[in-house]
This record gives structure tokens, C-alpha cells and sequence, in this order.
């Protein structure tokens, strides 16, 4: 059964974030849907094995972004 995660990424500003971003998660073994929101900043991945959440947060900072502080009410 597929995984999902959400994840803040406050370097999120354009179009071009969208794509590096999406981009480098994308291609990940495992993942999917790799989806931007420009307006949330925010990447929500929808993932199997061997995709997992520490690799899917390498590909954003391979992509040269940071991933955020969780919230409250965050998804994991």
C-alpha cells in the first residue's frame, strides 16, 4: 500500500522551484507522485519501497532546498 508524507520547504517561490524539486524527487526509485504547492510551500510525495522518507528529504536537499519545521498537525 502507497505512502504518503508532506513536507514543508520554505525555499519554495516559483514555478522553477516546482520543477527542481519535483524534478529530483520524481525520478526517485518507488515514488509516485512528487507534488509542489508553490502557495503552501510545501512537497507532498506519494511513495512505495524502496523510496522512504529520509531519501525523498535528500532529493530536496540535493535540489538545493531545506526542508522545514513541522508543525502541529504536520504529516510525518
Amino acid at each position: 500500500m502507497p505512502k504518503a508524507i508532506l513536507r514543508p520547504v520554505p525555499g519554495i517561490t516559483c514555478g522553477d522551484c516546482r520543477q527542481a524539486i519535483e524534478g529530483a524527487v520524481g525520478v526517485l526509485p518507488g515514488v509516485a507522485v512528487a507534488e509542489v504547492n508553490t502557495r503552501t510551500r510545501a512537497v507532498a510525495v506519494l511513495y512505495d519501497a524502496p523510496a522512504e522518507p529520509a531519501g525523498i528529504e535528500a532529493a530536496i536537499r540535493g535540489a538545493g532546498y531545506r526542508i522545514g519545521q513541522y508543525r502541529e498537525g504536520s504529516t510525518s
